[in-house]
């Protein structure tokens, strides 16, 4: 029996990935997925953000799984991040889309530069985005394993999408934040809308703000993903 094809990955530019969804979603998909090192550039004023009353940003290059997941069989996605953060947001890590009846969900979740050093970052948009930061390390020299993974109760699937920092070398996962409502239209009764089930998977760079100095008006954000994973549930 020939195992499933690992599927490629796309170069987007914010939620216009989001045409990805219109496709049929992809059963037959290895149960675990590891991608190859991506390496992605972001140039200055590119960002996903979302605030009241009226801005809505979504021009940060994105690498994503190219083609939609199902929402009910996704257990975790999981990378390393590391750049040469130096100017105030820069920012990348793990990124998941899932259109809605009214505007794309989203949630982004790595490192950010803030305020002179990088934290742990995550934001999560439905209507609007909300933003939590907690420390990184100093000895983590501006690297960090994110995960995120849907919570279960015995083999139950609940509705909350939980984000972890992992510990390299001994792999322990610490809860940092929990998305409750992620899961929404997965655990809704009734007849939902084909692409309300679709999830889109994958890697982000941002720069929102531009570099300070003479010359660096257009200098990139260079932003390296390592040991991009994503796992499936079997049935």
């Amino acid at each position: 029996m020939t195992s499933p094809a690992l599927p490629k990955l796309s170069l987007h530019h914010g939620s216009s990935a989001i045409a990805i969804s219109q496709s049929e979603i992809v059963e037959d998909l290895p149960t675990t997925m590891k991608f190859q090192p991506v390496k992605i550039r972001a140039a200055p004023i590119s960002d996903l953000w979302r605030k009241p009353p009226n801005t809505d940003v979504d021009n940060a290059p994105t690498v994503l799984i190219s083609v939609p997941l199902n929402l009910h069989k996704f257990h975790s996605a999981k990378v390393t991040v590391s750049a040469n953060w130096n100017t105030q947001y820069d920012q990348g890590g793990l990124v998941l889309f899932i259109p809605d009846e009214d505007t794309t969900k989203w949630v982004k979740t790595g490192i950010e530069f803030v305020s002179g050093a990088p934290k742990v970052s995550t934001v999560a948009a439905s209507r609007w985005a909300d933003w939590s930061i907690a420390p990184l390390p100093e000895a983590a020299n501006g690297k960090l394993t994110i995960q995120v993974e849907r919570e279960t109760k015995g083999t139950e699937r609940v509705e909350s999408l939980w984000i972890y920092i992992v510990n390299e070398e001994t792999g322990e996962k610490e809860g940092i934040r929990e998305v409750t409502w992620w899961f929404r239209h997965d655990l809704e009764g009734g007849q939902k809308a084909h692409s309300h089930k679709s999830l889109l998977v994958g890697v982000y760079g941002a720069r929102p703000s531009v570099p300070e100095g003479e010359g660096r008006e257009k200098e990139e954000l260079v932003v390296n993903l390592d040991g991009f994973e994503v796992t499936m549930f079997e049935d």
